[in-house]
């Protein structure tokens, strides 16, 4: 009889074990984890932040893109926010892409200590694995050059618990942004610049192609009048945007000029010589 109770209690503990296990792996699966991190459940409200600090130099402008995949996540329109930065644009149209600039020379802005560069929501559709990911093509300070001691973090924040904190956001693997958007600026993996970065001997990073001036030009072009038609955090940015266009107009027209003249000076030398 006592060999009976011992074994009917290690089948019922076994038992107990394995329904713990199945269930355990069914939550699981019926749960999302961005970057590798957290547990969040389809209707889920997930605010993500981008966390900026340690730059030597204040910001005068920049050119950001944030990715999302919009088959695990919903981005909540109007919920884009970045109170440092009034004259922000930024087109949220655009499904799966967030792309933002904003340039003000004479109000630059500090990032000396931690502080939230822009914050936006999400809700979570269904259960899986996903990421959230960023490029940026400038960044740079009073001197006009690129910052090269910064560091950016993230956070993310679910039904107002925060589930990761100073996470390291990953550079986004977009090929159309890889091919058009590069700089100088360069995007390091660890989020820290090449001066106050601990990895200097190993600075692992993300480059893309290097595009030719006239292609800078004319794409510029055409983000710029596709900010004008979306939302912005301030009217008074609509001055700087529509100077950009023009400026930008005047160059490629200025180029286009010269092209055709000297093609003509040439022309014309080859009609002299004997």
């Amino acid at each position: 009889m006592k060999r009976l109770i011992i074994r009917l209690s290690a089948f019922t503990l076994v038992m107990l074990l394995l329904t713990g296990a199945i269930a355990t792996a069914h939550a699981e699966e019926q749960t999302l984890t961005i970057n590798d991190a957290g547990a969040f459940k389809a209707g889920d409200k997930v605010k993500f932040t981008l966390n900026l600090s340690e730059t030597k130099e204040d910001i005068i402008g920049f050119e950001l893109r944030l990715f999302y995949d919009n088959e695990y996540l919903q981005y909540q329109k109007d919920t884009l926010k970045a109170e440092k930065f009034d004259t922000l644009y930024f087109n949220q149209d655009i499904v799966g892409k967030i792309p933002m600039n904003w340039t003000d020379i004479g109000n630059p802005v500090s990032f000396a200590d931690k502080g939230e560069f822009f914050s936006c929501d999400f809700v979570v559709r269904k259960s899986g694995k996903t990421k959230i990911s960023y490029f940026i093509t400038e960044l740079y300070g009073e001197d006009m050059t690129y910052l090269k001691s910064y560091k950016f973090t993230y956070d993310l924040t679910v039904n107002d618990k925060k589930v990761v904190s100073d996470g390291v956001l990953p550079i986004t693997d977009d090929k159309d942004t890889l091919d058009t958007r590069q700089s100088t600026f360069i995007n390091y993996v660890d989020g820290m610049g090449e001066e106050n970065s601990p990895n200097k001997d190993n600075h692992e990073s993300v480059v893309g192609k290097q595009p030719s001036t006239i292609q800078i030009v004319e794409t510029q072009v055409v983000e710029a009048t596709r900010y004008e038609t979306v939302n912005q955090q301030s009217d008074s940015g609509n001055h700087v945007v529509m100077m950009v266009v023009i400026i930008a107009l005047v160059v490629v027209a200025g180029v286009t000029a010269g092209v055709v003249l000297f093609r003509k000076k040439g022309q014309k030398n080859e009609n002299n010589e004997p």
